[in-house]
């Protein structure tokens, strides 16, 4: 089991519990205790930053994590808002999967796994399973080949040893868990509401981000009343509606989901995307990536300890260093809460020896086609520079950034120019970026920055010169906020 965090509202340090679940778990207390009340408007970053001690971005996670459970929602230019509590009503489920309901109706279902491995999980999946990583297989159903729901689910590791390197195409998951392992959904509670696609549900769905989907939350146990399966399933509203059989309290019937004809006009279809982990998101409200190169590193937990507590929590160790993996170890296991990388990746060996070290994410300045033809289960940044280069690497990884380089040659004004005819493609300009122009290439469309020397010269990085960085990082992130307004 894992641990509490500290009572009384102030953050524990020496918990293993990462920052941004502690300081959710605080900010939840206070809303469910009316602290803050419904329409109420929650404190600044800045103020909670003061408050808690903590980086921006640690507050960044918390508030994301907050408004994706329903907690707040989030005004751009406003601030964060607390929601009115949503009335739950009960019905019963029974215990069979989506792919045994709708394949008992005649009905064509299709599965695709679009990430499956082991990874940590959100604080209310924390508090139902009680492991601090899970079996995460995240995969879009579609019926009769429309595009149904989108799905994410989590499974302990130690109930289903092996489960994350299962092919699961086209599969039941349930079928599987009882065949393999002998596990059964029994008993849970599963609770329906109609909510805004975010990005990543949009982009799997085929429609706008913001666009009604009907989210289903399932917390399921085995026979032996542990904890089991968690689940969150993200249903387009044009296609799917769930049904209820109003009988005699005595005798309570499941809720049926229904498939829609469609006899209304589909929602529109965007480009279908493929990124994991939320890695485009993350990118696209943080804005920097810290590029850490030096012939060799000092600890990798103080590099990006540093860096995270100035304000920029992307950090991506090249592996030109001679110990770049270790300090990518390091990293990760010194600072859970930033988000970990391998650049200059030049050979798909070089890609599963990053990921076995515990990268969260890989760059390579060229566009290899080895990197994404296998699933390594992070996503692959590719380089270009030339239009053509740019949208042949955006093309193979299925929509990821791409990384502009070297953005010196052409400036701002060459990146502008290059995201003209492209304004889908996320570009991300390497090799000349620090903070006397990064406002120029955000304002020339960039997507996100890369920050190499200015932000991580060689000295501080040899020596692990956590304070220095720090320092580095909190100007470089008070100039993108300032650029972004």
């Amino acid at each position: 089991m894992t641990d509490t965090v500290a009572d009384g509202g102030t953050i524990d340090r020496t918990s293993p519990t990462p920052l941004y679940h502690q300081l959710e778990q605080i900010l939840r207390t206070d809303i469910q205790g009316g602290v803050y009340a419904p329409g109420d408007l929650l404190p600044s970053e800045n103020e909670i930053c003061e408050r808690y001690d903590v980086s921006r971005s640690v507050v960044r996670q918390t508030l994301q994590n907050l408004a994706r459970a329903g907690f707040i929602h989030t005004e751009r230019g406003r601030g964060s808002f607390v929601v009115e509590s949503k009335v739950s009503e009960r019905f019963v489920q029974q215990a069979a999967g989506f792919y045994e309901d709708l394949t008992r109706m005649g009905l064509e279902v299709t599965t695709e796994v679009v990430r499956q491995g082991i990874a940590p999980v959100p604080l209310e999946v924390r508090e139902f399973l009680g492991v601090d990583s899970a079996v995460r297989i995240d995969r879009v159903r579609s019926v009769d080949g429309r595009r149904l729901l989108y799905v994410t689910t989590y499974i302990p590791v130690e109930r289903c040893p092996g489960l994350e390197a299962h092919d699961l195409t086209d599969r039941s998951l349930y079928a599987h868990l009882e065949e393999a392992y002998g596990l059964r959904v029994h008993s849970g509670r599963r609770s329906i509401e109609a909510v805004p696609a975010e990005e990543d549900a949009a982009e799997h769905l085929g429609i706008p981000p913001g666009a009604p989907v009907l989210l289903l939350r399932s917390a399921s146990r085995s026979e032996d009343g542990q904890p089991l399966e968690w689940f969150a399933a993200w249903h387009r509203a044009d296609r799917t509606r769930f049904e209820v059989e109003i009988v005699d309290g005595k005798a309570a019937q499941p809720v049926q989901q229904t498939v829609i004809a469609a006899a209304t006009p589909p929602i529109p279809a965007t480009a279908e995307t493929d990124v994991r982990d939320g890695f485009r998101q993350h990118l696209e409200r943080e804005r920097v990536i810290a590029v850490v190169r030096a012939p060799s590193y000092g600890d990798g937990a103080a590099v990006a300890g540093g860096l995270l507590d100035g304000g920029v929590s992307i950090v991506e160790f090249t592996l030109t260093g001679t110990n770049a993996l270790q300090a990518i170890e390091q990293a990760r296991a010194g600072v859970p809460d930033a988000l970990i990388g391998a650049g200059s990746v030049l050979t798909l060996e070089d890609a599963r020896r990053a990921v076995e070290a515990g990268a969260q994410f890989l760059v390579s300045p060229a566009r290899l086609r080895e990197l994404v033809s296998v699933d390594l289960g992070v996503p692959v940044v590719l380089a270009g520079y030339t239009p053509s280069e740019v949208l042949e690497a955006y093309r193979l990884t299925r929509g990821s950034p791409v990384k502009v380089f070297p953005a010196s040659a052409g400036g701002p004004g060459y990146l502008r120019a290059l995201a003209a005819p492209m304004p889908k493609v996320p570009l991300m300009p390497s090799g000349g970026v620090d903070e006397t122009n990064l406002a120029e290439f955000l304002a020339a469309g960039a997507f996100a920055l890369n920050l190499g020397s200015s932000l991580c010269p060689v000295p501080a990085v040899v020596e692990g010169d956590a304070a220095q960085l720090r320092r580095r990082a909190t100007t470089v992130r008070a100039r993108v906020d300032e650029a972004l307004g």
